[in-house]
């Protein structure tokens, strides 16, 4: 490790494990959720509620009100995040399984290469051949009947994307502190999907027990826990491969419950593909180093 960066405190560890567990079992309870709840109104409901639950805390915590600009940068890369990248995804989950969801997200650092690379980063060899695996796997990937069924399953691929280029330029725009910007970008996004949901004529529905359990879960551990985790991992001076480490154990994560709890299964390509994308991310946060 290099001599300049810290060695992670215990709640840099805790950050990551929180990632590791309530982000990897995220996409099955977004399968959940979905079930009996329009995705863009659950998606509502979930950031919005998040948002409102966590400005609340801050403020009753003497966090002060953020400046008009930095309300801005919070609010544009929320949508980079939340509403492009988790909403792609979210909304083809009506077609595409949990498991196989996690999987093709878990090419976002990917992608935070490639970004990465034109906005000054050097790409370093093992990056290249990385990215060059994990876009093989998603070649594989591509042939999972889930894809197939319906065109509007290929959204999935956007979501990685959209969150890839959020999080790069997300230490490029000034946005409110900490926490607080966790919050503007839940509430920004989950006033951005009620306005989807209203121009797409969503309806509600009477949910299930089972989707409400799930949107609770989404809400508190993988919405206000989560994301807090992830933005304070972003502010840390910690190696790259480190803080996106998580991209690479949600989808095994993600597989075992999807596996385990709802009978999904990816064909003999597409287990191919889960492997060439997992060596391919640790061939790119690994290149990272040094």
């Amino acid at each position: 490790m290099n001599q300049s960066e810290p060695h992670p405190t215990p709640l840099d560890l805790s950050a990551l494990l929180a990632l590791y567990l309530f982000w990897g079992g995220a996409y099955l309870a977004n399968k959940l959720a979905i079930a009996t709840i329009d995705p863009f109104i659950m998606l509502a409901i979930r950031l919005g509620s998040s948002g409102l639950l966590l400005f609340a805390l801050l403020r009753l915590l003497g966090w002060t009100l953020p400046r008009g600009r930095e309300v801005l940068g919070s609010w544009l890369v929320g949508q980079l995040l939340l509403v492009g990248g988790m909403g792609a995804v979210v909304y083809s989950q009506q077609w595409v399984s949990s498991s196989l969801a996690a999987v093709i997200v878990s090419t976002m650092p990917l992608w935070n290469a490639f970004f990465g690379r034109f906005l000054g980063r050097r790409t370093r060899a093992a990056e290249w051949a990385g990215m060059a695996l994990g876009l093989v796997g998603v070649y594989l990937l591509a042939g999972e009947p889930d894809l197939k069924l319906d065109p509007r399953a290929l959204l999935v691929f956007a979501g990685p994307v959209s969150w890839a280029f959020g999080s790069a330029i997300s230490p490029r725009v000034p946005q409110a502190p900490g926490p607080m910007s966790s919050a503007i970008h839940m509430m920004g996004a989950g006033l951005s999907f009620a306005a989807i949901a209203l121009l797409a004529g969503a309806r509600w529905q009477t949910p299930s027990a089972t989707s409400l359990a799930a949107l609770a879960y989404l809400i508190l551990l993988a919405g206000v826990v989560s994301y807090s985790a992830y933005l304070h991992l972003l502010s840390r001076p910690l190696r790259p491969a480190l803080v996106t480490s998580f991209a690479y154990v949600n989808p095994l994560v993600a597989l075992a419950l999807g596996v385990g709890f709802a009978g999904e299964r990816l064909t003999g390509a597409g287990m191919a593909g889960v492997v060439l994308i997992v060596l391919g991310v640790g061939l790119v946060v690994g290149g990272r180093r040094g």
